[in-house]
């Protein structure tokens, strides 16, 4: 912080950004609101007139990285603090404003002791990885939901599928097969069997752009700047090329965690706390970080119950290196045997299960950055 002549706190909107700027050791102060159409030029201008170097920040949310990295491009430092980690006092909360806001952000850039946290900035390719990324995984979500929609409105009308294999199984739902009885189903209201072969016309273009989104997904996991890490993490049981790319993208640079403690914080799957004195009390996970990923390892594990001790098969054109190979049999090895274990020692299944996630992602980071070794010694 020292390094920095002057503070700027900056309360981010759509169509407007409210500031206020402190120079720390002569107690000068300045604030501004700037709006309409090209109001960054307008900010930006002002503020290169600021005693300098200038430090800029702001709250992380739906604005995005956009605006940090205006600045930077400008030549003013601009920094987004995550809004999860920002103290709020009951007078916060009871006069919130814009400028109060902006002065929240300023008050823990000044203070030394602040232990808030800052957002990685992504460049403008990782963030395109991660929109597409999670558009895939939104996508994916979505079409559950429309199907048990639908299933569920022919229960409630009193229609349950009983159709099953010659070995007595009960045949799956949403194939063809199971789309034309459902049609064919009378709910007893014209509205309602309106609404049935809507939701059946839902599903069926949700699964269209699903599936153009996964092709998407597939052709961009094959570009030579996510290539090598893919192929690096597909070798992780549980993890296909969607979840590999979509970790990829959520990381970012690797190397940004100095340990794994972090990872499994940044993942969400650490215990939330509520200790004081001799009294240590741990609850749920605090489920922070990338909402996406952590769905999507927590899905990739859950057959990890009938996992084998077998090599997971080396699909052609994913070849990796002895090293990565190494470490992708190793942290196979352990996940199953942490969770052979957790479940042995009476554990719930879903806490076994997001026990096993938290320490995937640390080998999803020790994978990604044995990559980037390679990568720097190419």
């Amino acid at each position: 912080m020292s390094e920095y002549t002057t503070q700027v706190g900056m309360d981010v909107h759509a169509r407007s950004v409210s500031c206020k700027a402190l120079r720390p050791d002569t107690g000068e102060c300045w604030a501004k609101t700037f709006s309409g159409e090209g109001h960054e030029h307008e900010l930006l201008e002002w503020a290169k007139k600021l005693p300098g170097p200038v430090r800029c920040a702001y709250e992380s949310g739906c604005t995005g990285f956009w605006l940090s990295r205006f600045l930077e491009r400008g030549g003013v430092a601009c920094e987004v603090m995550a809004v999860s980690t920002i103290p709020r006092s009951p007078k916060n909360k009871k006069h919130k404003d814009d400028r109060h806001d902006a002065g929240v952000v300023l008050r823990e850039m000044c203070n030394p002791a602040s232990d808030v946290s800052y957002v990685w900035v992504p460049d403008p390719e990782v963030e395109g990885a991660r929109d597409l990324a999670r558009a895939s995984d939104t996508t994916a979500k979505l079409v559950k939901s429309a199907k048990q929609r639908g299933s569920m409105l022919l229960v409630k009308h009193g229609y349950v599928w009983n159709e099953r294999t010659p070995a007595g199984n009960l045949r799956a739902t949403w194939t063809p097969a199971w789309r034309k009885w459902a049609l064919s189903c009378d709910l007893g209201d014209p509205l309602s069997n309106m609404a049935l072969k809507m939701e059946v016309e839902m599903v069926e273009r949700m699964e269209r752009s699903s599936k153009e989104l996964a092709k998407a997904v597939a052709a961009e996991a094959e570009k030579p700047r996510w290539k090598p890490y893919v192929d690096a993490l597909i070798r992780l049981k549980g993890v296909d090329v969607q979840t590999a790319f979509l970790a990829c993208a959520e990381f970012g640079d690797f190397s940004r965690f100095r340990s794994g403690r972090r990872v499994s914080r940044w993942i969400g799957c650490t215990s939330s706390e509520d200790s004081t004195g001799d009294n240590r009390r741990q609850g749920k996970i605090t489920k922070e970080g990338s909402s996406h990923l952590r769905r999507a390892l927590v899905e990739g594990i859950s057959t990890i119950s009938r996992q084998t001790a077998h090599k997971k098969y080396l699909r052609p054109g994913h070849e990796v290196s002895p090293q990565v190979e190494d470490i992708a049999l190793e942290a196979n090895a352990r996940l199953k045997m942490k969770y052979d274990a957790l479940k042995k020692a009476g554990k719930h299944t879903n806490v076994a299960k997001i026990a096993v996630v938290s320490e995937m992602a640390r080998w999803m980071w020790a994978l990604g950055l044995q990559v980037q070794r390679e990568q720097a010694d190419a």
